[in-house]
């Protein structure tokens, strides 16, 4: 596939250490950016320096990473290597070449979605935490009432803020809701932290990354539809259709 052709400036790109990628057993971890400018001649694609949180993210020169492309038809990938930084008035830039070709990605469960969505959580306990990854069964009579944002989606997991504090490793029964089809649908979701860290300018409350466990009934299925469909609502309002 032709990335000249696919992909736009301002489109939304995700990138991974080529790296992590090579260690899939570990935690996924992806900075947030956009393309800034296309040169075919020069076979050079130019990305924002992501952010995350208040710190700018600098990509080092001769790495290489994943691209995922969030493109007007779906979610495209390639592999680039960073070949130079520069400055335009003030903007951070980095200056990669591509070293394969655009592929549409398949995995799905990895398609992120920045967001503002309110939850409820709670720690399961040793007891619950045994019977759920030996049984993959909840307490029908414990609810969870630790309010929570969260801040990130994907069908593979959520980053969230809470004033809560939770243990990393340990398993959280969260709940949230999401419209589908038309519907309030509610999802309950059993959550493994994988990380925890501050909140900038909020040290009462803890961001929290998790991977979900179990999923069931066509729930990642449904999750992946939501983000897809909110892309889609952006993209529209932004190209003005």
């Amino acid at each position: 596939m032709d990335l000249y052709e696919i992909v736009r400036p301002g489109d939304r790109v995700d990138i991974e250490r080529s790296s992590d990628k090579d260690n899939p057993g570990g935690e996924k971890h992806y900075y947030i950016t956009k393309v800034y400018d296309m040169d075919e001649d020069e076979d050079e694609i130019e990305i924002l320096m992501p952010m995350e949180k208040t710190r700018m993210i600098v990509l080092s020169v001769g790495e290489e990473y994943e691209l995922y492309f969030y493109a007007g038809k779906g979610i495209y990938t390639c592999t680039a290597e960073v070949t130079s930084r520069r400055n335009d008035s003030g903007i951070a830039i980095a200056v990669l070449e591509p070293l394969t070709e655009l592929s549409r990605h398949q995995r799905r469960e990895y398609f992120r979605y920045d967001c503002v969505i309110g939850m409820t959580a709670r720690a399961l306990g040793p007891d619950e935490t045994r019977l759920y990854e030996t049984h993959k069964e909840l307490d029908p009579l414990r609810e969870p009432q630790d309010k929570g944002v969260i801040v990130d989606l994907s069908g593979g997991g959520i980053r969230f803020v809470s004033a809560e504090s939770y243990a990393v490793g340990g398993l959280l029964h969260c709940r949230f809701i999401l419209p589908i089809k038309g519907q309030m649908n509610t999802y309950n979701e059993v959550l493994r932290i994988l990380a925890e860290d501050t909140v900038a300018n909020n040290p009462s409350n803890r961001e929290y990354r998790g991977q979900f466990l179990g999923m069931v009934n066509g729930d990642r299925e449904d999750i992946i539809r939501y983000i897809f469909d909110e892309e889609r609502k952006m993209r529209a309002k932004i190209s003005g259709h």
